[in-house]
This record gives C-alpha cells, structure tokens and sequence, in this order.
C-alpha cells in the first residue's frame, strides 16, 4: 500500500470514528458509558482531532503539530482489540437451530416470563468433525454445549452455519459480545447453505494452494471466516 492509499485509508477511520463519536454525543451515550470506555471515547476523540488537523493545508497562523496518522496508528495499537490474540488456534462455528420439519429457523423459546429465546450457538473447538459429530449430535453428551442438548430436547435440530478458522477462544468471546448472530448466519439471510464439518475441516488441513479457492466463498469476514 502507497504512503497515499495509506493515508486516505487513515482519513477513512477518522471519518467512521468521528461519526461514531457525533451518535455517541447526539444520545447522550457517552456519559452513560463505564469510565474505561468513557476514556477510550475521549482518546478516540483526541486522536480523530489530530488526524483531521494533519490533513488540512498548513497556514502560517498554524503552528506545527504531531502527526495525526501517526497518533491514529499509535492508538489503535494500543487498544486490547488489536492486539494479538492468545491461545491455541480453532475453529469458531455457529450453529443455527432450525425446525427438522420445514428446515427453516426455529429459535429455542425459553419457559421465563420475558420470553427470552435463542435462534444460535455460538463455539469454539480444536476438533470441529467431534465437535459437531461426536458431541453435538450425540442427545446423551453431558459436556459443553447444554444450551444444543436443551435444543435437541425441544425437539429442534441444528445446521452448521458459520465457521472462522484459524481463531482462538478470545475470539470466540469477541463475537459473542458483538450480539446479533442473526447478521453473521448465512442461512438466516439466504446467502449460503450449511456447511458440512467433515468438508470444513478438510479444507482447513489441506496446504494444497487450492485451500483458498475451496473457501473463498464461505469468507465475508476478512480476517479469515468460513461461512
């Protein structure tokens, strides 16, 4: 990447960041924020401010000032976010229960008065073919993964819909944080069909250069999902 692409690349973020920020202010969110977030929206808000100096034309009036790409990179590399994950790496899956009958999305209704319920399974596996297979599909597992047992209980089944790998547990806790897996299931949005474990897997294990043509489908997320 050029100095220049770089550049509109950074102009770019402090433009998503500053609006994020203008939402923030516009329903008064910020005060309601915990104080370490309260703090990272201010730095954010510091940082954004001398990207966007850093990108008008010096004037005479104007004295010299740091570098707002450079403050941008320094902040986001700083933040726990960007930093690299620990850990063995996995596979990341989502699971979509879905009604065995019509084979549309069926979400788990809960018995509580709020009628809370649950369309997806979130996981993480170093095995995703006994995962999936072993354990999941087997009704008598008394392992991880209660909330499938409870599922297939209920009489559900479940589609393998989603998987990143190579990810690591923290990721797995970062997605779960995002909420809506509705907007990360491909099945729900009609965009691919389920994924076969035993093929995924394969595909993940194969060095062949053709590894990455077998996927590139089933990858909207760029740090590397198999969907």
């Amino acid at each position: 990447m050029s100095a220049a692409e770089l550049h509109r690349a950074e102009l770019r973020v402090a433009a998503v960041a500053s609006g994020l920020l203008m939402l923030l202010d516009e329903h008064g969110i910020t005060g309601q924020l915990p104080q370490d977030a309260r703090n990272a929206a201010g730095q954010l808000r510091h940082t954004v401010k001398l990207a966007v100096q850093a990108a008008q034309p010096p004037t005479l009036a104007t004295p010299p000032s740091l570098d707002g790409g450079d403050a941008l990179r320094s902040w986001i590399r700083s933040q726990p976010w960007a930093q690299p994950d620990p850990g063995p790496a996995g596979f990341v899956y989502l699971l979509c229960f879905r009604d065995p009958l019509t084979g549309e999305h069926r979400p788990l209704r809960g018995n509580g008065c709020r009628g809370q319920y649950a369309g997806h399974y979130w996981g993480w596996t170093e095995d995703l073919v006994r995962r999936i297979v072993r354990e999941h599909r087997n009704p008598r597992w008394a392992g991880p993964g209660r909330l499938v047992q409870v599922a297939l209980a209920a009489g559900l089944t479940f589609e393998l819909a989603y998987v990143e790998y190579p990810a690591t547990r923290s990721r797995e806790r970062r997605i779960k944080n995002q909420g809506s897996a509705y907007r990360r299931c491909p099945l729900c949005r009609g965009t691919a069909g389920p994924l076969d474990p035993f093929q995924v897997a394969a595909a993940a294990s194969d060095p062949a250069p053709a590894y990455p043509s077998a996927v590139a489908e089933h990858r909207p997320d760029p740090q590397g999902a198999l969907s």
